[in-house]
């Protein structure tokens, strides 16, 4: 494998990516707008025109050899995500076809859904809710089918909360009357998911590699109640307040320790009171 590295939705997560490999591999980060392009390109990674549902040839010409990081985001209000789902499996599969050395597909922990109350480590049953969660799993699944028949090198990435020092969920809770405040929040910080992919990306190449599902969340999982309402108070906004908080936690936890240790990173993000 070599060192070029394609990555496919250069939004949030993706800026914060290229930046860090940028040193080391040659790096195209697709965008749907020519001017993003353009923009992309003046940062010594060269941006690629490309919407999905469109024609790939170009995108497909660079992937030869390289490591692909699928990340593109089917939109949270859009609850008809067969044509997304459909869009992305055959993009998959021409992404094979063109010889591509890996594929890191950028999943999320909401393919366990939201009403579980148990510790879910990497082997836990999906029960996906949301329309997006479903197209996830969908994704994912496929990913697999192909990594069982020694077609791709896959590795499946499950984000929990994405946090950063320009993103946190507070801003948006902010001031708000919320309920289940005793629920248990799941968080990772950018800082730490960059650490883990740039990790992925520079191991060894292998279609038989047995490894290809992680978990990326915090190690410390407090009730939303106290947490958010500390948040905001440390960022000095209008604090969110909650019903509930005072009841027992409950809520998913998502477990990543194995992930981690898999990966051979210590989070530096591990308590949520870090990230804001």
């Amino acid at each position: 494998m070599n060192n070029k590295l394609v990555i496919c939705g250069y939004g949030w997560l993706g800026r914060y990516l290229g930046e860090a490999m940028s040193a080391t591999h040659s790096i195209i980060a697709t965008t749907r707008s020519e001017e993003k392009a353009q923009q992309i390109s003046n940062t010594h990674i060269q941006g690629l025109v490309f919407s999905l549902g469109n024609d790939t040839s170009a995108l497909c010409n660079e992937l030869s050899d390289a490591t692909l990081v699928l990340n593109i985001p089917p939109g949270r209000r859009n609850t008809q995500l067969d044509g997304f789902t459909n869009s992305m499996l055959a993009l998959i599969d021409k992404a094979v076809a063109a010889n591509v050395a890996r594929i890191i597909f950028i999943s999320t922990t909401s393919v366990y859904g939201d009403i579980r109350n148990e510790e879910l480590n990497e082997h836990a049953s999906t029960q996906p809710e949301t329309a997006s969660a479903k197209a996830h799993v969908a994704i994912e699944q496929h990913l697999l089918d192909l990594k069982t028949n020694a077609k791709a090198d896959v590795k499946i990435v499950r984000l929990a909360g994405l946090t950063g020092p320009d993103r946190h969920p507070v801003k948006s809770l902010s001031g708000r009357s919320l309920n289940a405040g005793n629920k248990r929040i799941n968080l990772v910080h950018i800082h730490d998911v960059v650490a883990a992919l740039k990790t992925l990306i520079f191991s060894a190449s292998s279609k038989a590699d047995s490894t290809n599902l992680y978990h990326l969340c915090s190690l410390q999982h407090p009730k939303r109640g106290e947490y958010y309402t500390q948040a905001a108070n440390k960022k000095g906004i209008p604090a969110p307040t909650f019903s509930e908080s005072e009841l027992p936690p409950t809520g998913k936890v998502i477990d990543a320790k194995a992930s981690w240790d898999l990966l051979g990173i210590v989070p530096d993000y591990a308590n949520p009171d870090d990230m804001v």
